[in-house]
Order: C-alpha cells, then sequence, then structure tokens
C-alpha cells in the first residue's frame, strides 16, 4: 500500500456529511503543548488503537504553531509542520488513507481530518 495522500481536499459530498453530523468523528486527540517528540508518540498510539477499533474519522488537533519558538538552526519546527512527514513513516502506509484540513468549526488550519482504513484486524 502506498503513503496516505497528505492535505488532499475532501470530496463535497464527504464534507457536508461531516459539516451535518453524518459522518461522526469517532476520536479526536489535541497535541497542543506537547513537544515534537511527545506528540509523536501520542500521535503513534492513538492512530494504532483507534485502527485496532476500526475507527475511520479521527480528529488531530496540531495547533497553529504561532507559539512556536525556531530552533538552534532558526528554522520553526510545530507539529503541524512535522506532521506531513511523520505520516511518510512505513507505521501510517497501512492505516491512514488520507488526511484533510478540518473544517473552521473542528480547528481549521490547526486540526486534521485522518481517514483510516478499514482494518483486517480478525479480533476486533
Amino acid at each position: 500500500m502506498s503513503s496516505p495522500k497528505i492535505d488532499i481536499n475532501i470530496e463535497k459530498n464527504k464534507l457536508k456529511r461531516i459539516k451535518s453530523g453524518r459522518i461522526n468523528i469517532e476520536g479526536t486527540i489535541d497535541l497542543h503543548g506537547f513537544s515534537l517528540k511527545e506528540a509523536k508518540a501520542r500521535l503513534q498510539i492513538f492512530v494504532s488503537e483507534s485502527f485496532q477499533r476500526n475507527k475511520r474519522l479521527l480528529l488531530i488537533i496540531t495547533g497553529k504553531g504561532r507559539n512556536s519558538k525556531p530552533n538552534i538552526n532558526g528554522k520553526k519546527q510545530t507539529i503541524k509542520s512535522e506532521i506531513n512527514k511523520w505520516l511518510l513513516e512505513d507505521f501510517y502506509r497501512d492505516k491512514v488513507q488520507y488526511i484533510s484540513r478540518a473544517l473552521d468549526k473542528h480547528g481549521g488550519e490547526g486540526a486534521y481530518y485522518f481517514f483510516l482504513v478499514t482494518s483486517k484486524n480478525i479480533f476486533s
């Protein structure tokens, strides 16, 4: 399976169904205030547990990174800026189908929808 499609525009039909509540967010994690290392680890655990429980739509709140400080090289690394790199790792390849920026009511630029593939876990 290939890497997840990142930051695509959700189909209008699916977006309308999320907006109207016909597609429910089945899990939410807020990564505000965590270091990059902590956020990366928490995200992996959250996605893994959600995948095993056959959840399909997750809300990942990253924040916009406005309060982040530049690193020693002067580059501002935020959870939001790093998440796309994390999703290229093999761990996510068979779990995340695609991600998209969340609607404003769910966090807008500071949040993402993760659409997970259906788990083939026979024990769930």
